[in-house]
């Protein structure tokens, strides 16, 4: 697949696919414990059964958020890892030091999902324990960073993924480059965009 995937299928997939298999990864957690299922987990799934019924809904009527509630691409990172921290156990460090923070723009709403992604991917594969991601501007491009101290995967299989698939089509769309490198000691994704966006078919060097 080279193109960028269809916006209704990207949605699903960034949205509630990838919520579902969080909440799956959480409520495994809770199975291989001794023990009834603790209530509060109930509370939990329900509320992000809710969540995602509404985001489907938004989908189906147009009105779906198209940027994260948090500021800026800093802050929305950063909830991304606590949210992941609190449901699969994975410490994630998130240091930015693009430019000062508070409001989204140029290439920022394109960073946050393929970096997102990248993290849903150490949760959901790779078996670490630690993550580590770095957003820096340099000059003109915004260079993002994610590395994991995991088990890393076989190359050839992970070109059947959607997700990375999908991540090095969204970099190109907006004129970047996305490198993805594993190893038995964990996983270093690479995203370089330009800061702001550039023409289509335009990558940058």
């Amino acid at each position: 697949m080279s193109a960028v995937p269809p916006p209704l299928a990207q949605q699903l997939h960034d949205g509630v696919l990838q919520s579902l298999a969080i909440a799956r990864i959480r409520l495994d957690r809770a199975l291989a414990q001794d023990g009834p299922l603790p209530r509060e987990l109930g509370a939990e799934l329900r509320l992000l059964l809710d969540h995602e019924i509404a985001g489907l809904r938004g989908l189906i009527s147009g009105s779906a958020a198209s940027a994260p509630p948090q500021p800026d691409l800093p802050s929305a990172l950063t909830a991304t890892a606590e949210h992941l921290r609190s449901v699969t156990g994975i410490r994630i460090r998130v240091d930015s030091r693009t430019a000062p923070p508070g409001r989204w723009s140029g290439n920022d709403l394109t960073a946050y999902r393929i970096v997102r992604e990248a993290l849903h991917n150490t949760a959901k594969h790779s078996g670490a324990t630690h993550a580590w991601v770095t957003v820096t501007a340099r000059g003109d491009r915004l260079v993002c960073a994610v590395h994991d101290d995991g088990g890393g995967f076989a190359p050839d299989a992970a070109r059947s993924r959607f997700g990375l698939t999908a991540m090095s089509a969204q970099a190109r769309e907006a004129g970047g480059s996305l490198d993805v490198r594993s190893r038995r000691t964990g996983t270093f994704v690479t995203l370089v965009l330009p800061r702001q966006p550039v023409s289509k078919g335009k990558v940058h060097p």
